[in-house]
């Protein structure tokens, strides 16, 4: 009971930590880690083999600019390496806000299973034995978020709304029998559906157009879209600033 309790508490932190991070150490506006002489000099660092120099570089990065994600994975490594500043707390936020940041990256779902070997070693860092149990469910955890995404995508690509799991039947049989209409009556004329009016979203901190994209569309194949609308307050597709209003135009018909 008492590694249950101080489980639970642990993870009340992170995310505690998570939350705060977030909301402070950044400019408003987003910028760009690779124009960065701190990145620069991170960068030379690490080639040098002077990683404790190359994590501070790094961290300041994280600090200034919004749009910093290859910082932040650099951190969380960083911090998972270096013996005498070994953090899996903060390497968790840092990984994160990565995944937050780059959602569609190829090293998303690398970074999702660091963050699962992060929270295994300050599970087996607790008194007592390890906690077998929860390790478990971490690992379920992982792939149930996983089989959640691959389902969203492929109900989108369907053209299937997201909201309900009974859609997923045939479409020859999800509207269940039908009544024959009479020989003598013609069918009603099908009316076009009236396309719905234009949204609305203001940018937030770590938005992108791919993230962006995925919330209201429910995949991130859409960018093109909403960055049309927005031509006139967007100068590139990495423009976005917080407190921004896009408008996000309703999904193209089929």
């Amino acid at each position: 009971m008492k590694i249950r309790l101080l489980t639970i508490s642990l993870f009340a932190l992170i995310g505690a930590s998570f939350s705060l991070w977030t909301g402070c150490g950044s400019s408003d506006l987003p910028g760009i880690e690779e124009n960065d002489s701190a990145y620069e000099r991170g960068r030379a660092h690490l080639r040098q083999g002077n990683e404790e120099e190359a994590l501070d570089e790094f961290l300041s990065v994280t600090r200034r600019i919004v749009q910093s994600p290859q910082s932040h994975i650099e951190v969380g490594r960083l911090l998972m390496k270096l013996e005498n500043r070994r953090d899996p707390v903060a390497a968790i936020y840092h990984y994160r806000r990565f995944i937050e940041l780059s959602p569609e990256s190829k090293a998303a779902a690398t970074v999702e299973q660091l963050i699962v070997t992060a929270e295994r070693e300050i599970i087996r860092k607790l008194p007592g034995e390890p906690y077998v149990e929860h390790l478990e469910a971490l690992r379920l955890r992982e792939e149930n978020s996983r089989l959640k995404r691959e389902l969203a995508d492929m109900r989108v690509r369907l053209g299937l709304p997201l909201d309900t799991a009974d859609d997923l039947q045939p479409l020859s049989t999800a509207a269940g029998p039908t009544s024959p209409s009479p020989p003598s009556v013609p069918p009603a004329p099908v009316k076009p559906p009236v396309p719905s009016a234009p949204r609305t979203h203001v940018v937030q901190q770590g938005d992108s157009l791919y993230a962006i994209s995925r919330k209201f569309y429910g995949d991130s194949a859409h960018i093109d879209l909403i960055f049309n609308a927005n031509r006139d307050v967007l100068i590139n597709k990495r423009s976005l600033k917080i407190g921004q209003k896009l408008r996000i135009p309703p999904r193209p018909a089929p």
